[in-house]
């Protein structure tokens, strides 16, 4: 079959997933209106922030009166939707708390889709693959990937983070480095996906990259300290710690829902081992696949890069201790990747193909997701898929090494 004769069924397969997420909205429509939308604690953080109480920006009864001012219908909730994101990231919103609620949230939505359509001009002289398609089969493959779509039914700011990781991609694939390690900065108001990526840079010994995460990193540390005053900064860490603990509280989300290492060691096994035990196992884990993943690629090797920023991503997102839904849309990177490499290579035959493209497929199966996280509520079956991914991608940026140093081998002396 001619590669062109895939291209009806690949649309209409997309147009199907999008109109089961649009699906979801409008059955969801009710909920977004009275504000069960994550954007509430964005929302209500600006407004805190706006009215000079910075200093109460982790406060919980300052929090819940607040949202009670916007959200009156949200009658389920028995405390706050917790704010749980650094100071800083607070600026962004502030412009979007002078709106009532609904027109900020659909606005900061807009927002969300302009940042697609930024990220394909952006990847379109990088990725082969994006240039034999229009703006609008990328907007159609956006929305019909549950994650991303999920992203902006929330009103999360996980798209925003794609970009950054997006602008951090070209900028070390140009090298760039000191430019990537500012734009990783910039990224901090989700630090448990972005650290692990720095810590492979500086595996990797790109100091460059380093230096200008800390030269941004200290700069948002101060904006934040300003905005809250030290004593909330220094208490920030501990607050956030003890919503993760606190499972019940509304905002939190329980290991089981995440996709990633900490729902694959610490959900099914809660009853059975001690806390202790599974979280010095989730963290041995952790580091042995971010060591796996910094030695597996090599930054320098063109040939490789692509994969080896994918397999980068995929780890961040596995080890990352927090991880939800909407976060997975950062995998929209590496499935770009992924598949441009797979077009471009069609020597790739057999259990290789099936091992690299077979989880693109089930990634952009909207049933699979709705299934797992709203019925049986066991979404972090989901890491069980990434984990086949990274071990495929991994195994192909080893057979791209063997295949370059036969080349090498072959040429003139």
């Amino acid at each position: 079959m001619k590669k062109k004769d895939f291209k009806t069924p690949l649309l209409l397969w997309l147009a199907a997933m999008a109109a089961l997420d649009l699906l979801l909205a409008w059955n969801s429509r009710d909920l977004l209106r009275q504000g069960y939308q994550d954007f509430t604690i964005f929302y209500s953080a600006a407004k805190i922030v706006r009215q000079g109480l910075g200093h109460q920006l982790y406060d919980e009864r300052t929090q819940y009166r607040i949202q009670q001012g916007f959200t009156p219908a949200a009658n389920i909730r028995k405390g706050p939707l917790p704010y749980n994101h650094p100071p800083f990231e607070v600026l962004i919103f502030v412009p979007f708390s002078l709106l009532p609620y609904l027109v900020a949230y659909l606005l900061w939505d807009l927002a969300s889709l302009l940042i697609l359509l930024l990220l394909f001009v952006l990847l379109r002289p990088h990725i082969s693959i994006l240039r034999q398609v229009s703006v609008v089969h990328w907007l159609l493959a956006s929305l019909g990937y549950f994650p991303t779509f999920f992203a902006l039914l929330q009103g999360q700011d996980t798209l925003l983070l794609l970009l950054i990781f997006t602008l951090v991609f070209i900028f070390l694939k140009t090298e760039s480095e000191f430019a990537a390690g500012c734009c990783l900065g910039l990224g901090l108001f989700r630090p448990q996906l972005v650290l692990p990526l720095v810590l492979v840079l500086l595996l990797e010994r790109r100091r460059k990259a380093f230096i200008g995460f800390i030269v941004v990193a200290t700069i948002l540390g101060l904006i934040s300290v300003a905005m809250v005053g030290v004593e909330a900064s220094l208490h920030y860490p501990g607050s956030v710690w003890r919503m993760e603990q606190v499972m019940e509280r509304p905002g939190t989300v329980v290991p089981v829902g995440m996709p990633n290492l900490r729902g694959l060691l610490q959900g099914p096994f809660t009853h059975f081992v001690s806390r202790s035990f599974s979280d010095v196992l989730l963290a041995l884990v952790s580091v042995a696949l971010v060591l796996f993943a910094a030695f597996r690629w090599n930054t320098t090797a063109a040939a490789t890069f692509n994969c080896g920023f994918s397999l980068c991503v995929i780890a961040t997102i596995l080890v990352s201790y927090h991880t939800f839904a909407y976060d997975l849309s950062l995998l929209m990177l590496p499935i770009a990747l992924v598949t441009d490499h797979l077009e471009a290579d069609r020597g790739i035959h057999g259990w290789t193909r099936v091992a690299l493209l077979g989880p693109v497929l089930l990634l952009f199966l909207t049933p699979l997701h709705m299934f797992l996280a709203f019925y049986e509520q066991r979404y972090s079956l989901m890491a069980v898929l990434l984990v086949v991914w990274l071990g495929a991608v991994a195994r192909e940026i080893s057979s791209q090494r063997a295949t370059s140093v036969e080349r090498q081998g072959l040429g003139p002396a």
